[in-house]
């Protein structure tokens, strides 16, 4: 049974953290003492459990009305699951109730595709982060976007 959790304790966040150096620092190669922030403080994070084994996690973290999800990350056996969408999806009804009326993030390229389907654009360039090439992605809140327009 697939479970999608607000992180709220340290176990939790550990699970998190867990996914994240199995695919970015292990697989990806990402240097373990960037992967850890000063955002994680203040972020707020969701796991996903898969018949209680820890498989994906996120992060969101808001800046006025504009959120920025980030270290969204699931196990490699689980991937193209769908497991990632929900993830994101969580991410976003979280900003929403808190105010957003956009979401952005920095996906890596090989992952355009999957951010698309679920309503992201591509803005900007390309760039270099942690050795891997990505590009700013925008979705704005249609939900918001009505209200205020």
């Amino acid at each position: 049974m697939l479970n999608v959790k607000r992180v709220e304790s340290k176990a939790e966040f550990d699970d998190a953290y867990s996914i994240r150096i199995e695919v970015f620092v292990r697989e990806q190669n990402v240097p373990e003492e960037i992967e850890l922030d000063e955002f994680d403080k203040v972020a707020d994070h969701v796991v996903v459990y898969l018949n209680n084994e820890a498989v994906g996690c996120g992060r969101l973290i808001l800046n006025g009305e504009k959120a920025r999800i980030g270290r969204l990350a699931v196990l490699k056996k689980y991937r193209k699951s769908g497991i990632g969408r929900t993830i994101c999806d969580e991410l976003m009804k979280i900003a929403t109730k808190k105010g957003a009326n956009s979401f952005v993030l920095d996906a890596q390229v090989t992952a355009i595709g999957f951010y698309k389907k679920i309503g992201f654009v591509e803005l900007g360039e390309r760039f270099m982060e942690a050795g891997i090439e990505h590009i700013q992605m925008v979705k704005y809140n249609k939900e918001q976007r009505t209200m205020g327009s």
